[in-house]
């Protein structure tokens, strides 16, 4: 099957091929280190910097409080930090008067990755495939027949895994209930209807105020007596299981009871046990913390800080500082509580949305950015009453940021400071890490001995890769050879990349050579203008070795000495 995709690609036209533009899907090179030393880093801190005072100067992130700090895994402190304070807080009553690194804010439905994060520390994916009513037996309904067909209005819940829910494809209602603190006072019908739209209640709370803006009124056996003092029983699903990604609250509510039920105990004790005692989070907690220790705007109640969600906890209920939650990010990256390959499996789509740039995941949104190549943003975003906060993890660079916003607009307070940030820092990112790739193996690796004369130079360009710009083997050019095994006859139609494969062992790291790459057309469609790198990757084999398989021995400073491309049975030192 492999040989016939090959001979599909190679009936392309000349005219589609091009040499830039294929790579695997993953990290171009190998992920930056010292980042917050490194001098490219470090001119566009300073262009980030320029850019979030601009913005607070010209009112484009008006009225808010905010943390911003850009991480890497391998480092234990922050390589990039950015605080303001809006000035009523400054002045205000309660809570901190300067937002700096250890600031506390509700971070909202952030806590649904903080939740699932515990899941990967108890094995993880594992359970995914398991039905929910497995750990959670109160879901067991005893249906009539009637009801058992009637697949509209009774969610079948047998149906129902543990990996649906934590992906949001349950095809569950957003929330099961919802509390209006009775402290809050807001003047006119027009914020009285956002706040509660913000709070994702039901509007039957409020059916005499919306009468006049077209809603009927409720007969009296609709009119809703739970949700104040016990969760409101809806039992009618909105869409089957995995048919599309529907945001749902109440089902990270569920996840927390499947937490406590796989873990023997409390959600609040396994959040302490599992992640906030072992990382050190000190200003981290589920219960409403000391309001000294956190950016409050207007009140406590207003502001919704001393707000409690009760059994949503799970979904939405951690407070956080910048530090922290830098911390819980290099934690992710690297792996530091959980199994390398569960955050493998862990960080991947789950399913798509109707954007072909945004991707769910349990419960990461998924962004793809396109400049300066293919990167995927793992997200997530989070908003409780005045308060949002999202954290963005680029697994190709074991690296990430956090934005903290409380105050007036924050939802969209928080993306604009995102796009900021993302505008500068992934570029940054992958400049920095061709840089000291390029340092690290960049060169010609050569054997001349006796009656071997083999060599390979190592380059890189402003594609994604190292790229092979001279190989020879025994006196004879490589590259003509590959173009002669490929029918190519132009040698600007070959490329020859390399990636990092993920693969390395103390002293030796593999890099996986992207050989040949065809690109169609830009007006060309999905089917003619799709990557086909992964598909024919591995099909030139030689000696049951493939071809692109290459090895860079390490001294104790992580830079190569050595290259060997196995196929060929051959170490070659670096000159």
């Amino acid at each position: 099957m492999r040989s016939l995709w090959t001979l599909l690609v190679l009936a392309l036209s000349a005219e589609a091929i091009r040499t830039t533009g294929c790579p695997l899907l993953g990290p171009a090179f190998p992920a930056p280190i010292a980042l917050s030393a490194d001098p490219i880093f470090s001119r566009e801190a300073e262009e980030l910097t320029s850019k979030l005072n601009e913005a607070i100067e010209d009112g484009s992130l008006p009225a808010i409080s905010f943390a911003v700090q850009v991480f890497s895994s391998e480092e234990d402190h922050s390589a990039f930090g950015f605080y303001h304070t809006d000035d009523p807080v400054k002045l205000g009553s309660v809570g901190v008067r300067e937002v700096d690194e250890d600031t506390m804010f509700r971070i909202g439905s952030i806590s649904k990755l903080w939740t699932m994060f515990l899941f990967m520390t108890l094995e993880g994916t594992r359970y995914f495939h398991e039905p929910v009513s497995k750990y959670v037996p109160e879901l067991r309904m005893e249906y009539s027949p009637a009801q058992e067909k009637d697949k509209i209005n009774y969610l079948q819940w047998s149906d129902v895994t543990i990996g649906e829910l934590a992906s949001h494809q349950a095809g569950l209602a957003r929330d099961c209930m919802m509390i209006i603190p009775p402290t809050t006072r807001v003047g006119d019908v027009k914020k009285k209807l956002n706040l509660i739209l913000d709070a994702f209640g039901d509007l039957g709370f409020k059916s005499d105020l919306l009468q006049s803006m077209g809603f009927p009124s409720l007969p009296k056996n609709e009119q809703l007596t739970c949700g104040s003092e016990y969760p409101c029983d809806r039992k009618d699903p909105l869409t089957p299981t995995s048919q599309t990604p529907i945001y749902s609250n109440a089902g990270y509510q569920i996840l927390g009871y499947v937490l406590e039920s796989i873990g023997k105990a409390d959600y609040e004790d396994i959040l302490m046990d599992r992640l906030i005692k072992p990382l050190n989070l000190t200003q981290s907690c589920l219960k409403i913390p000391d309001p000294s220790l956190a950016v409050i705007p207007y009140n406590e109640s207003f502001s919704w800080f001393g707000y409690d969600i009760g059994g949503e906890a799970p979904a939405g209920g951690i407070f956080s500082s910048a530090n922290d939650m830098a911390t819980f990010g290099r934690a992710v990256l690297s792996s530091t509580l959980v199994d390398p390959a569960v955050t493998r499996r862990w960080l991947k789509p789950v399913a798509h949305t109707s954007s072909l740039q945004h991707s769910v995941g349990a419960p990461w949104e998924i962004y793809t950015f396109l400049t300066p190549r293919r990167v995927d943003l793992y997200t997530k975003a989070g908003d409780i009453g005045l308060y949002s906060s999202s954290i963005d993890l680029s697994p190709d660079h074991n690296a990430g940021f956090t934005v903290l916003v409380a105050g007036g607009n924050s939802h969209a307070m928080t993306s604009t400071i995102g796009e900021i940030v993302a505008d500068i820092v992934l570029p940054a990112l992958d400049e920095v890490a061709r840089s000291q790739a390029l340092e690290r193996f960049g060169g010609t690796y050569a054997l001349t001995s006796g009656s071997s004369n083999s060599s390979i130079t190592i380059t890189a360009d402003d594609e994604a890769g190292l790229v092979v710009s001279v190989w020879t083997s025994n006196s004879v050019d490589m590259i003509e050879s590959l173009m002669a095994l490929q029918g190519v006859t132009d040698r600007s139609a070959i490329s020859i990349r390399l990636q990092p494969s993920g693969l390395a062992t103390p002293g030796r790291i593999s890099f996986l050579a992207v050989i040949y790459t065809i690109d169609a057309p830009e007006d060309a469609g999905p089917i003619v203008g799709s990557c086909f790198s992964w598909i024919l990757l591995d099909s030139l084999v030689y000696g049951n070795v493939g071809l692109p398989e290459f090895e860079f021995a390490l001294n104790h400073d992580g830079h190569a000495t050595s290259l060997s491309p196995r196929a060929l049975r051959v170490t070659l030192p670096r000159v």
